[in-house]
C-alpha cells in the first residue's frame, strides 16, 4: 500500500503517496532561511522531505551519487511534496521543482555520505524513537492503523536525517554561527524598515494613462507603451511634478504635479496599499494595471511612523542571523563535497 508518514505537531506539509514529510527541529534553528530557487530552508530540504519509494527494477535511475542510485520515482515523489510546500501550480513551476528536487536529493546523499565518512553513528533506540513519532497517513491525510516506526525503509531514512543533523550541528559549532551583539545591532540599523510598528502616513504622487471604455487591443498596447515610456523618464527625472503636469491623464492630480496627498493603511485599494507602504521615500512603485488604465506612484514623504526598539526585536534578529549563518555553512560544505564526489546523470531509455 502506498502511504506517507506524518508527524502532526511538526509537519511541514501533508505528504501524498509515498513521501514522508517531517520537520526535524534542531536546537539552533527555529526560523527558516531560504536556500535555492524554491525558497525552502536547508532543514526542509535535507531533513524534512524523505521519499520512501519501494524498490522497483523498472524504475529508471536518473542519478548516482558516489554509487548510490537516485531513481525517477524518488525524484517525482520528492518534487510532488516540495510542490505542495511552495504551492507550485504552473507547468513552469513544476519543471523548476523537479530540477530542484533532483538537486536536493543529490545534496542530501552527499551529506549522508560525508556523515558516514566521519563515522557519525546514531544508536538504534534513538532512531526508533524518532521514527516512532511518525504516523501513517493515507492520500487524504487520514490516519491508518498500524504506524510505520518499524518499517526498515523509514528507519533508514530517519537515520540518514539524524546523521545529517548531528554532523551539521558540529559544523555550526566549529563555524561559531551564533551572531554577536554587534552583528545584531548592525542588522537592526540597516533594516529598520522591517521593524515598523505603525507605518503612519505616506504621501504619494502618481502619473496615469487612461483607457477608454471597452478599449481595443491596439488602444491597450498604446497606453501600455506610453506608461512604460513615462516610467523610464520618471526613474531619471529630478522633477517628477513637472513630468506629471505635462503627461498625466488624471486631470484632478496632474495640475498639482501628480500629488494625491497623505494616506494611512486602509485608505487605499489593497493592491495599491501593499505597493505604496513597501516602497521607500523617493522611489517608484511598479506599474499598476486596472480596468481604468495604467499608473505608477512615487512615494514622496512619510510621517508618524514608529519603530520597535532594538531590545524588542533582538531575539528575532538573532534567530534570522543564526539561520542565515547556518545556511552559508551548509552551502559551503555542499560545494566542497560536490568537488570530490562522483555524480553521474543517466539518460532514460525510451521504449
Amino acid at each position: 500500500m502506498n502511504h506517507s508518514t506524518r508527524l502532526p505537531s511538526r509537519t511541514l506539509s501533508a505528504a501524498a503517496a509515498i513521501a514522508v514529510v517531517c520537520t526535524f527541529a534542531t536546537a539552533s534553528a527555529q526560523i527558516s532561511v531560504n536556500i535555492g530557487p524554491a525558497n525552502l530552508s536547508w532543514q526542509q530540504r535535507f531533513l524534512g522531505i524523505l521519499p520512501l519509494v519501494k524498490p522497483d527494477p523498472k524504475d529508471p535511475v536518473l542519478v548516482t551519487v558516489n554509487g548510490t542510485p537516485i531513481t525517477a520515482a524518488q525524484i517525482h515523489d520528492y518534487a510532488k511534496t516540495e510542490a505542495r510546500l511552495i504551492n507550485a501550480t504552473s507547468t513552469e513551476e513544476s519543471r523548476a521543482v523537479f530540477k530542484d528536487a533532483t538537486e536536493n536529493l543529490i545534496n542530501r546523499q552527499l551529506l549522508i555520505d560525508e556523515a558516514k565518512r566521519r563515522k557519525i553513528v546514531i544508536p538504534d533506540p534513538q532512531v526508533a524513537a524518532r521514527a516512532g513519532e511518525f504516523k501513517l497517513t493515507g492520500l487524504s491525510g487520514e490516519e491508518i492503523s498500524g504506524g510505520g516506526s518499524q518499517d526498515p525503509q523509514l528507519l533508514d531514512a530517519v537515520r540518514g536525517s539524524m546523521m545529517i543533523e548531528k554532523m551539521l550541528d558540529e559544523e555550526f559549532r566549529a563555524a561559531k554561527v551564533r551572531p554577536t551583539e554587534e552583528q545584531i545591532k548592525k542588522y537592526y540599523e540597516q533594516h529598520r524598515d522591517l521593524f515598523i510598528k505603525d507605518p503612519g502616513e505616506v504621501r504619494i504622487s502618481h502619473i496615469a494613462v487612461k483607457l477608454p471604455d471597452n478599449p481595443t487591443d491596439a488602444q491597450k498596447a498604446a497606453a501600455r507603451a506610453k506608461i512604460e515610456k513615462l516610467y523610464k523618464e520618471a526613474l531619471h527625472t529630478k522633477d517628477f511634478a513637472k513630468l506629471a503636469r505635462e503627461n498625466s491623464e488624471d486631470s484632478m492630480s496632474a495640475s498639482k504635479g501628480g500629488d494625491l496627498g497623505y494616506f494611512r493603511p486602509g485608505q487605499l485599494p489593497p493592491v495599491v496599499e501593499k505597493q505604496v507602504f513597501s516602497t521607500p521615500v523617493g522611489h517608484l512603485t511598479p506599474i499598476i494595471d486596472s480596468n481604468l488604465g495604467y499608473s505608477f506612484i512615487k512615494v514622496t514623504e512619510r510621517r508618524g511612523e514608529t519603530y520597535s526598539t532594538l531590545n524588542e526585536v533582538k531575539p528575532k534578529i538573532a534567530i534570522v542571523l543564526l539561520d542565515y549563518n547556518e545556511d552559508e555553512v551548509v552551502k559551503a560544505l555542499l560545494k566542497k563535497l560536490a568537488k570530490s564526489a562522483k555524480i553521474e546523470f543517466h539518460k532514460v531509455r525510451r521504449s
